[in-house]
């Protein structure tokens, strides 16, 4: 199991304590070397939500994330470029032969099938890729098992949305691929439908508690998810700048009010105990 598949775990683990509230997820057994086929809905959020209940695992992200040094250290994984991805490069030729290495080796895969994401039910098509990777895996003799995992996000632009999530699978992966297309989107609406129908509790009394704890810290927090439903091109990627934006903005009004609290002679450690205090409030 490779170093970049732990350090994946950890750092998804990380993202979904920062952004996402309580997940409801009852997963299979994913052994080593197993393909997770993911449905795609949220943007990068997908990765957090999906990456934080798995083992150790690679996933496949877009090319644009890779452009840095920084951007390849906050979102690891094997990069592809895709169609709708209009500059950066990848060579997905190498980038498929890594994959099929991958999964020969033991490591696990998430990969999103459709490509791209979009809120709601509706499915979108398979990706050209998807399919070449099944094929491209029954040419070089590997069988891996296939689990296919859909989340529900039940408030999917909003900090600390709650996530049902379903699980189809382990299922080996099919002798033939005249009808992968088919089959793929089939296993997915199955994990789609458990993931609606798992209900997910809240303790709204606590989430009032934390904002209430909070409370010097929501001003800015408004002004950071309208500016995020500005920046956002799609209600589906209104999320992720929520996160970009909140988290260092959070940090950065923490450490003004630290600073102004001491040089007026006032507890200095108001300010972050109110952050971390809602924080865990809020994470109950």
């Amino acid at each position: 199991m490779s170093l970049w598949a732990r350090y994946s775990c950890l750092v998804t683990r990380l993202y979904r304590w920062l952004w996402l509230g309580r997940i409801d997820s009852v997963r299979p057994t994913i052994p080593p070397g197993t393909l997770v086929l993911a449905a795609h809905y949220n943007g990068a959020v997908d990765g957090f939500t999906y990456g934080s209940q798995l083992p150790p695992f690679l996933a496949v992200v877009s090319v644009q994330w890779h452009r840095t040094f920084v951007g390849r250290c906050l979102f690891p994984g094997i990069a592809v470029k895709r169609a709708k991805d209009r500059s950066g490069s990848a060579n997905n030729l190498a980038a498929f032969r890594e994959m099929n290495a991958r999964l020969n080796e033991g490591d696990r895969l998430l990969f999103f099938p459709e490509g791209t994401s979009r809120l709601g039910k509706e499915r979108l098509p398979i990706a050209r890729g998807t399919l070449l990777l099944l094929r491209g895996l029954r040419a070089g003799g590997v069988s891996p098992g296939v689990v296919f995992v859909a989340a529900h996000y039940h408030d999917p632009t909003r900090w600390r949305s709650n996530v049902s999530l379903g699980w189809t699978g382990p299922l080996p992966l099919p002798e033939t691929g005249g009808h992968d297309e088919d089959w793929i989107r089939e296993q997915l609406v199955e994990a789609q439908s458990a993931a609606y129908a798992a209900p997910v509790r809240r303790s709204y009394r606590v989430t009032w508690f934390a904002a209430i704890l909070a409370a010097p810290y929501l001003p800015w927090w408004v002004v950071t998810s309208a500016a995020a439903r500005h920046v956002a091109d799609d209600e589906n990627v209104i999320a992720l700048w929520k996160f970009i934006l909140g988290i260092p903005v959070s940090l950065i009004v923490m450490c003004g009010y630290t600073f102004l609290a001491a040089k007026s002679g006032l507890p200095w450690w108001v300010a972050p105990g109110s952050l971390a205090g809602g924080w865990l409030l809020w994470n109950r």
